[in-house]
């Protein structure tokens, strides 16, 4: 289990390296580049989401149904939690018009599932039900980011085609990897390999990768380094605000301590996993508006995993004491 915890500050390295080899030459992974051949951002997508489909254990989702205001509670909450901090800052003119609009992208993103198991179950969580919320939410997220991204921003009349695209590109890979691994059980169980779980993993750096030599390539490199400076501020208030915010709603929906916990890492996680396969469908025609979305969702992702951490001892030390008070 260690072993996938370090995967997330290990992926953050890899996200780094991709983005030094974007900065170095952008013009290898831009759209007329070498690595940026015809199709292969669809093809990416396709397999991020076979391989995640595929590993989708949908008996997780029973433990919510014991609970099911709480879960649905829950749910509301990792999306309309954080888009209330994003409109509030909004409205007292915190945040710029230009952030507004990938601030409002990644808060209706889904609970990522890997860190939100695994910082519940080594803060003395519940990671059964953290798995549960988090498969639920990232089920329920292939419809739902599209569609309240289209509601706010984009012309409805679109919604129809975008619809198609992610049917054939998102949610038909999902389903047909989830038949798959149950009719082959060779298949099903190659699915709880470490090494099966990395290559979504990879598939998501390579696309960050094209994404970013597609920006840079149309942006010069010094109004890059502007751009990082001016998102990361906001990401950073973005993220702990998340996080407050989850842990004082996280101890006012349960008394048990271990759901506490679970429920405090669901509502303070977003998934990079998919977030950026989903920009990569809705962005696909303006190469620099998916820069402008992607870059701020990457300093989340790096960020959210760092102040996680953090919260892992008091977190732990809440339930610790919540034992001994019974």
């Amino acid at each position: 289990m260690m072993r996938v915890l370090t995967s997330g500050p290990g992926f953050v390295c890899v996200l780094v390296i991709m983005m030094l080899f974007a900065y170095w030459q952008p013009a290898i992974g831009a759209s007329e580049g070498n690595l940026n051949i015809k199709y292969i951002s669809e093809l990416l997508v396709i397999m991020i989401f076979l391989f995640q489909g595929s590993r989708l254990k949908i008996e997780n989702l029973s433990l919510l149904l014991q609970r099911p205001v709480g879960s649905l509670v829950l749910q509301a909450g990792v999306i309309f939690l954080p888009v209330l901090w994003v409109k509030i800052g909004w409205a007292l003119g915190l945040v710029p018009q230009a952030l507004y609009g990938p601030l409002f992208f990644s808060a209706i993103l889904p609970t990522t599932i890997a860190s939100c198991v695994v910082f519940s179950r080594n803060a003395g969580g519940n990671a059964d039900y953290a798995l549960g919320h988090a498969t639920l939410s990232n089920l329920l997220g292939i419809l739902l980011v599209p569609f309240l991204w289209f509601g706010s921003f984009a012309n409805g009349g679109a919604f129809g085609f975008l619809f198609l695209k992610i049917f054939a590109l998102v949610m038909a890979p999902c389903f047909v990897g989830w038949v798959l691994a149950r009719i082959f059980p060779v298949l099903k169980e190659i699915t709880g390999k470490e090494w099966y779980g990395q290559v979504p993993m990879l598939c998501i750096a390579f696309l960050v990768y094209l994404s970013m030599c597609d920006g840079l390539y149309s942006t010069d490199k010094e109004i890059f380094l502007i751009m990082l400076k001016e998102v990361f501020p906001f990401c950073l208030a973005f993220v702990v605000l998340l996080h407050l915010s989850g842990w004082v709603f996280s101890t006012r929906w349960s008394k048990n301590r271990e759901i506490q916990v679970s429920q405090f890492f669901c509502l303070s996680q977003k998934s990079l996993a998919m977030g950026l396969p989903i920009a990569s469908v809705i962005f696909s025609e303006s190469q620099q508006e998916l820069f402008s979305i992607t870059l701020p969702l990457f300093c989340i992702h790096f960020l959210q995993l760092l102040i996680g951490t953090l919260f892992l001892k008091p977190c732990k030390s809440r339930v610790e004491a919540g034992e001994k008070a019974n």
